[in-house]
């Protein structure tokens, strides 16, 4: 069994304020009265006041262009083409996401395509990925915040970007505020990956936690030490930016034995296997 830590996060409000603006108008009258040796005649004229305005021509209100993401679909010759399903946008409908390859000769360029329905379908290329492969695996949520504006709360979507003789990299994709696919990055320009790897005194995986009607990923990592002793700790996965992940709260624990820590070399997120025991996904 692992422990679960709650974390907690602020809200702000903002003000507004509202100006009144009076104006002043003025007038002026002018008179006058001519005298002779003559029978006296008075003439009095009105010259009708004659007020022009124009008004400006109000310009059509602005028109925000259709997102342009970047996009493909599997070819014919593609490579190990898998779907999951996620609710990409927060909008409560069930949305897809795919992952394949397309052989090159001398390998596979893999992709990631997240797929709006009834909206905005997005490619992120991964290139060549050497030995490994890339394979979607399965949604998460890596800032759920209970009582959010709706559409603020969706699922991002977690797959395999490589791999090696102890395991798999994870990548975390999203979609922006036009429907477009990225890949989330570490604040410095390199993709944000969770290792989940297992080895004789290493183990390292994912899971999803929360508390405080929050939800997040947490990264896990062991290390053997004295005898049947295990170093375990849990990182919180914090968004800290639109496009960025990286490592935050970390909470240390020890445990003893090695099925203490078997959940320590696998990913799953609320009860679903992502990848487990012995690398299946």
């Amino acid at each position: 069994m692992y422990s679960r830590r709650s974390f907690t996060a602020l809200s702000f409000t903002g003000l507004a304020v509202a100006m009144v603006v009076a104006g002043c108008s003025s007038s002026h009258t002018i008179g006058g009265a001519a005298t002779s040796t003559a029978p006296l005649v008075t003439t009095t004229t009105t010259v009708p006041e004659t007020t022009t305005s124009t008004t400006a021509p109000v310009p059509p209100p602005a028109t925000s262009a259709p997102a342009v993401c970047a996009d493909r679909t599997p070819s014919g010759s593609a490579v190990q083409v898998g779907v999951i399903n996620g609710d990409w946008n927060g909008d409560g409908t069930v949305d897809s996401a795919l992952s394949w390859g397309e052989p090159t000769g001398g390998g596979a360029d893999w992709y990631v395509r997240m797929q709006i329905s009834g909206g905005t379908n997005s490619v992120v290329a991964l290139g060549d990925l050497g030995a490994g492969f890339a394979a979607a695996l399965g949604k998460v949520d890596v800032d759920f915040a209970l009582g959010a504006e709706p559409g603020v709360n969706h699922d991002e979507m977690v797959a395999i970007v490589g791999s090696n003789a102890a395991g798999y990299n994870l990548g975390v994709f999203g979609t922006n505020a036009v429907g477009c696919a990225f890949q989330f990055d570490n604040g410095a320009g390199m993709p944000y990956e969770i290792p989940v790897h297992a080895a004789a005194a290493t183990m390292s995986g994912m899971m999803c936690d929360g508390g405080m009607g929050s939800r997040f990923v947490v990264r896990l990592e062991a290390e053997a030490a004295a005898g049947t002793d295990w170093n375990v700790h849990y990182i919180q996965v914090k968004r800290t930016g639109e496009h960025s992940l990286s490592d935050w709260t970390v909470v240390d624990d020890a445990m003893s034995g090695a099925s203490a820590v078997a959940s320590f070399g696998r990913a799953e997120c609320d009860g679903v296997v992502l990848i487990g025991p012995g690398g299946d996904y």
